[in-house]
């Protein structure tokens, strides 16, 4: 099967499947131990927790190893909370599962929750957004990148105005991560969020970027216990590890991952069938395609791809196993009928030109004996 759902998640590379075992063979102590062979694996957390917070400009204090994204979410906006005394939270529309359900919990918790929806770009509508602002608001909640079409929000933007009014700035950057250059993020936001296996890497592990942690009078060697448990070193290290690799061809895989996206609609037969849900170039990942077909369901073309040896989504998989309809077609005021025609196709390092060209017939294919125009 060939597989076009990078976004949902990506097979460990060869570089950090190596540092896994390696790892594991050699630094097996736990990180807590006071004893050499504990000291040895925390001295390697360290170098883990420093380079990657050379990633994104910040320091090795302000980086909290997690269980993935959803949980550096929910502890990152935890923890601005926390230091706020605002009742008030905007929140993008299009947000990740976690994040909606972390708008759930503050409402129970009585806090007011207020959502953003995007422009005609696709991006989150910065009018609308200054519009909401109250007395109260203390927090606002984005994604850098959009899972599902890919649309990169205006973060410099937002960050700018959040500091203006002394309002907190919270950044999913699970799908950003290693696919922009984010060296300078670390000034524009409070909290900053990060998954491995979107990268290459293991599951079930991220980070947590805190501008100004709580935890900070805690010794920086003992920063890492906000997750509370024994560290799985070698699942950072693999995370590190995959992270070096993929920022060092950022550059390069982008140029890749737009001619391949434009191969792919070059390769699309008739025009009037496809509506693609993109941005401006500058504003888009190239890397995902948000599409639909006119008068068939996603869930349809999505079967009829993998009968055919293709793996392509109906959006995030978070959602998905809800069936939910994608919160990018509901932030974008698509209606539902439209909405439920949305699949997304996602491109990584295994993909190749001729994998698109031949995923491109498949869909003429399907238009062919599905679409009426």
């Amino acid at each position: 099967m060939i597989y076009f759902d990078y976004a949902a998640t990506t097979p460990m590379s060869e570089v950090a499947l190596e540092a896994y075992v390696d790892t594991a063979k050699k630094f097996y102590g736990n990180t807590n131990s006071l004893h050499d062979i504990g000291s040895v694996s925390d001295q390697l957390l360290k170098a883990c927790k420093a380079k990657m917070a050379s990633f994104i400009g910040g320091l090795d204090f302000q980086i909290f190893f997690t269980k993935g994204g959803s949980e550096s979410n929910l502890l990152g906006i935890d923890q601005l909370i926390s230091q706020s005394k605002g009742n008030h939270v905007i929140i993008s529309q299009a947000e990740h599962n976690s994040l909606q359900q972390t708008r759930q919990l503050l409402e129970s918790q009585g806090y007011q929750v207020s959502t953003v929806s995007f422009d005609e770009y696709g991006v989150v509508d910065l009018v609308q957004l200054k519009s909401l602002k109250r007395d109260d608001t203390c927090l606002v909640i984005v994604q850098h990148i959009n899972g599902e079409i890919g649309t990169i929000q205006p973060i410099n933007e937002i960050s700018d105005w959040c500091s203006r009014h002394g309002i907190f700035l919270h950044v999913d950057a699970v799908q950003s991560f290693a696919k922009l250059d984010l060296s300078q993020i670390a000034e524009q936001v409070d909290s900053l969020s990060v998954s491995s296996h979107k990268i290459y890497g293991p599951k079930g592990i991220g980070f947590l970027y805190l501008r100004n942690p709580l935890v900070h009078q805690i010794e920086r060697q003992s920063s890492y216990l906000l997750k509370g448990n024994t560290v799985d070193l070698p699942s950072v290290v693999a995370f590190t590890a995959a992270a070096d690799q993929q920022i060092s061809i950022i550059e390069s895989e982008n140029e890749r991952m737009l001619r391949l996206r434009q191969l792919m609609m070059s390769h699309l037969g008739n025009e009037k069938a496809f509506t693609i849900y993109e941005s401006d170039e500058i504003k888009q990942l190239p890397s995902i395609v948000g599409m639909g077909l006119d008068g068939v369901e996603g869930q349809l073309v999505m079967l009829e791809c993998n009968r055919k040896g293709f793996a392509i989504s109906t959006g995030s998989a978070c959602d998905v196993k809800y069936q939910k309809l994608p919160s990018s077609m509901s932030a974008w005021s698509v209606e539902p009928n439209k909405a439920k025609e949305f699949f997304r196709v996602s491109f990584g390092k295994y993909t190749t030109e001729d994998d698109v060209i031949k995923l491109a017939r498949v869909l003429n294919d399907i238009v062919l004996h599905h679409v009426s125009i």
